[in-house]
């Protein structure tokens, strides 16, 4: 089995990410904490699952520090008056996929004249 060097900040900020929290993801992954430490290291199978669950991209937790995720969009939202200031994952997706659609179908109405 391949071991895969990951970075225990990279795991910490991921988990922190997902918003699910510590518990949830240490009980799918029992050797969270030990990687975490820095006491052993995921299998790539093991680490593309953990990707997964914290629903963040694979290549990110390979990073040397954790990247400043931003709305690519304005951002007019808030709760109690206060700006939030990390987006959530979904909201990045579906940001994310939005764009890559809005971007396809100015292609295609490009090419087709429209």
């Amino acid at each position: 089995m391949t071991r895969v060097a990951v970075s225990p900040e990279m795991l910490r900020w991921a988990v922190e990410r997902s918003r699910r929290g510590a518990e949830p993801l240490s009980r799918r992954f029992p050797a969270l904490p030990v990687w975490e430490r820095g006491e052993a290291k995921p299998t790539l199978k093991q680490l593309e699952s953990f990707a997964k669950a914290a629903h963040i991209p694979f290549g990110y937790l390979f990073l040397p520090e954790p990247p400043d995720e931003r709305v690519p969009i304005p951002d007019f939202r808030t709760a109690a008056a206060t700006r939030i200031e990390r987006p959530s994952p979904a909201l990045l997706d579906t940001i994310y996929l939005c764009q890559q659609r809005q971007e396809w179908y100015r292609d295609y109405a490009r090419t087709e004249g429209i």
